[in-house]
């Protein structure tokens, strides 16, 4: 794998008339990886650059923003035996603007954005898409404790590249897989509500969202193979997702210098096709919860954190169902000063009891397990 980025920012105040700042970013890549041998491998290569300026404006009629403009260019390509998909110049532009506005009790925002993204393989015509997108949300705080926030946009997703033009062996993944250029863009109305909490010693934080998506995208398993591969169809279906994040931390004991948290967390999602038969999407995760400590005292930072993640029953047609398994980790690190030098000296383990754990979330997980028990000790060093 070779690669070269650069990243340039730069920022100017004052620049015109009725706007307080401008903000530039530009950042190009030249990444290069060969999957094989010098003789049968494939070369996979993408040279893109993207720039993006950020007005941010004084007050316009009660609202604090900024205007943007955005420009990408982007030249993907696969040479060998393994390419599954064609050279594609990908080109992509976008106008945006996003603020907020206070009122008396809670505190406005909102967002507007267009895109136009073209794609230009090696052979056949170009395809574009065209794209809105638009938020508000509103913040609303209860007191000194809680504060409730209501989100809802409106997004569209131009296809990716080998999402169109994919037409041939993908061994990374053993898949062989087959794009559509007649893919429309990708839209979709979430509606999300959250609700924090912060006290002296303890927060809490959660998240009820949903999600109706038209032509969501989405690989497409047939049950078929291609030279021992797994044949996946990019597909489109109108699709409904509704999800929920809770997480909480507090503070159990504290003392000079140092104190002891206790944290919590669960999240699931569902995710369903609206389609007649097996209406379950390819790869969404299980439901998973977590508890955690943090010890903190002097120079010594210590974690333990543990998750189970539950078995994935809800599976898509010639999916496999993927257990159950718990993932335990800990950490302990001593940090120091060492004249204008400043390192860390730790210990930390992954997967401390050794369980057998496959993501439901990658495509290879049939074939390869994620790393057993791993304990690994080091030194960061800072001067």
């Amino acid at each position: 794998m070779k690669q070269t980025r650069i990243d340039v920012e730069a920022a100017l105040n004052e620049p015109l008339p009725g706007f307080t700042s401008a903000n530039l970013r530009l950042g190009i890549n030249d990444y290069e990886h060969t999957e094989g041998d010098a003789t049968h491998g494939t070369t996979f290569s993408n040279e893109a650059w993207e720039a993006r300026l950020e007005l941010s404006h004084r007050d316009w009629a009660g609202w604090n923003g900024a205007f943007g403009v955005q420009y990408g260019d982007r030249e993907f390509s696969a040479i060998g035996e393994e390419a599954f998909t064609p050279p594609v110049d990908t080109r992509s532009f976008g106008v945006f603007w996003v603020g907020e506005r206070s009122f008396s009790g809670f505190q406005l925002e909102a967002g507007a954005r267009y895109d136009r993204v073209k794609h230009k393989p090696n052979a056949g015509g170009s395809d574009s898409f065209d794209g809105l997108s638009a938020s508000l949300g509103a913040i609303v705080p209860m007191g000194d404790i809680f504060q409730a926030r209501l989100l809802a946009d409106y997004s569209t997703r131009a296809p990716a590249g080998d999402e169109l033009y994919a037409d041939g062996p993908h061994p990374a993944t053993s898949s062989f897989e087959f794009g559509d250029r007649d893919l429309d863009e990708e839209k979709a109305i979430n509606l999300s509500a959250i609700l924090d909490a912060q006290g002296d010693r303890w927060s809490l934080h959660g998240c009820l969202y949903f999600t109706e998506f038209s032509d969501f995208i989405y690989q497409k398993a047939t049950g078929e193979e291609m030279r021992g591969l797994t044949v996946l169809l990019f597909s489109q279906a109108d699709a409904t997702f509704v999800g929920l994040d809770l997480e909480g931390t507090a503070t159990v004991a504290s003392w000079e210098g140092g104190q002891l948290n206790v944290s919590a967390f669960y999240d699931t999602v569902s995710a369903e096709l609206d389609i007649s038969g097996n209406d379950n999407l390819p790869r969404i995760p299980p439901e998973r919860a977590g508890l955690g400590l943090e010890l903190s005292w002097g120079g010594v930072d210590a974690s333990i954190d543990y998750v189970r993640a539950f078995k994935q029953n809800d599976t898509a047609d010639f999916e496999l169902a993927t257990d159950a398994y718990d993932d335990l980790r800990a950490y302990v690190g001593w940090a120091g000063d060492w004249g204008n030098t400043s390192f860390t000296v730790f210990l930390q383990g992954r997967n401390l009891t050794d369980d057998e754990q496959r993501l439901h979330t990658s495509i290879v997980k049939d074939l390869v397990p994620q790393p057993g028990r791993t304990v690994e000790g080091g030194v960061r060093i800072s001067f």
